[in-house]
C-alpha cells in the first residue's frame, strides 16, 4: 500500500478503492497523465522486488499480466466499486464486506445503493469487448506528432532536431514544454511523447501537469 500510494501521487492518478485479496488485489485507479499499464508495471515490480527480499526467494511473483476494465459512468463505476468491496465476502472469508482490515472501506459500513442501480455485475465478461479501449481513446482528428513537432519548431524558431537532442538550453526546454503540452491536449500520451522526444515519460510529467492544473484540462486516458 506504501508503493501503491507512492505511485498515485507521482502519476498525477486518484485512487478511488482497493481490495488486497490472499494471492491478487483490486484497484479502481482514475489516472492521470501517466498511463495504467506504466502505473501497474512499476507497482508490481516495486513489491516483487521488496517480496524477494524479505522473503528470500527470486523469479516473477505474479502471474501474467493484470487485466483492467475501463470504467465509462458513474453507475458503472459504483458497481465497480462494490464489486471489489465484495470480494472478501464472495471467498467467504467475511460475512460483511467492512470486516476485512485490507480494502478501503476501512471499516465503515457499504451504501445500500452502492451497485449503482447495475444487478449481476460481471467485470471479466467485459474484457474481450473493451480491451481496445484500455489504451488511451485518441481524438478524431489528432494530429500526427511529427506534424505538432513542426508546427512548434515554426513557433519556437527551434529546429525539430533540436526538440528530439538531449539538449539542455533553456529555449529547447522551453519548446519541449509547449509541444508535451500541445501533444498531450491533442490526445497523445507522455509515453508516445517521449519516444519521439528520445526522453523518459517521467522527465514531461511537470509540464502536462501544469498544463492541466492552468486550463483545467479534462483526463482522457482510460
Amino acid at each position: 500500500m506504501e508503493d501503491l500510494r507512492s505511485l498515485v501521487r507521482e502519476s498525477g492518478a486518484s485512487l478511488l478503492a482497493y481490495c488486497l485479496m490472499g494471492n491478487h488485489f483490486h484497484l479502481a485507479i482514475q489516472v492521470g497523465t501517466i498511463a495504467l499499464s506504466l502505473i501497474m508495471q512499476r507497482l508490481l515490480t516495486r513489491h516483487s522486488k521488496a517480496f524477494n527480499q524479505r522473503h528470500d526467494r527470486k523469479g516473477h511473483l505474479f502471474w501474467g499480466r493484470h487485466e483492467a476494465i475501463p470504467c465509462t459512468n458513474e453507475k458503472y463505476l459504483a458497481a465497480m466499486i462494490r464489486y471489489i468491496h465484495l470480494n472478501p465476502v464472495k471467498a467467504g472469508l467475511v460475512t460483511k464486506a467492512e470486516d476485512w482490515p485490507w480494502s478501503s472501506l476501512e471499516g465503515k459500513p457499504m451504501p445500500e445503493d452502492a451497485a449503482g442501480g447495475i444487478d449481476e455485475y460481471d467485470p471479466w465478461a467485459r474484457v474481450e469487448e473493451t480491451r481496445p479501449s484500455l489504451i488511451r481513446l485518441p481524438h478524431i482528428d489528432m494530429p500526427d506528432i511529427d506534424e505538432l513537432g513542426k508546427d512548434v519548431a515554426v513557433r519556437t524558431g527551434i529546429q525539430v532536431w533540436e526538440l528530439r537532442s538531449k539538449a539542455s538550453h533553456r529555449s529547447i526546454v522551453a519548446a519541449k514544454r509547449l509541444l508535451t503540452r500541445e501533444a498531450v491536449s491533442k490526445g497523445h500520451t507522455l509515453i508516445s511523447i517521449a519516444r519521439w522526444l528520445n526522453t523518459s515519460p517521467a522527465s514531461l510529467t511537470r509540464y502536462a501537469k501544469k498544463k492541466s492544473e492552468k486550463s483545467g484540462m479534462p483526463d482522457t486516458t482510460s
